[in-house]
This record gives structure tokens, sequence and C-alpha cells, in this order.
């Protein structure tokens, strides 16, 4: 898989933790249990660390390292707010 533009709905799930336990790496897990990690050097990624647990459909460039996706988000959606289309 090269770079691609995708769109996948799912959940904001912590990944990795710092030695204070403070959440440092996030993925989104969809509800074919595939994990996307999220890009934490992008702001978008970023601002999901206040999301965790929250059910998104986000869209984004996905590249694979390591044998692991990683997504670079460009817009997310709440799930609860779908339906009023709100875009971040």
């Amino acid at each position: 898989m090269g770079d691609k533009l995708i769109t996948i709905r799912g959940i904001v799930i912590p990944v990795d933790w710092d030695e204070k336990g403070s959440v440092v790496a996030l993925a989104i897990s969809t509800p074919d249990e595939d994990e996307y990690f999220i890009d934490r050097d992008h702001h978008k990624g970023k601002e999901l660390l206040h999301l965790i647990q929250e059910e998104l459909e986000v869209s984004g460039v996905v590249r694979e390292e390591e044998d692991k996706k990683i997504l670079t988000i460009q817009k997310y959606i709440l799930k609860k707010v779908w339906d009023q289309k709100r875009i971040f």
C-alpha cells in the first residue's frame, strides 16, 4: 500500500504511554479490527488526545511503516455530530 487517501470509521484508542502514564500515541480501531496509528506529529492527530474512546469518521493519508498503518488525518467527524455534519 502506498500513500493514499482513505476514509474510515472507528474508535480512538491509546497505544503508548510515557513513564508518567500519560497517553503519547493513539490509533483508530475499526469495526473489522484494523488499527491505524495516528501520525502524532500532525496537528489533527494531536487533537484526538482529547477524544479517546470516541467514535469518529476520519479522512486522511495512510502509509505503511514496519507493518503498521500510519494515518495522517486531514479531517474528522465525531459520531455524535455526524447528522450535524460538523467537520474539524
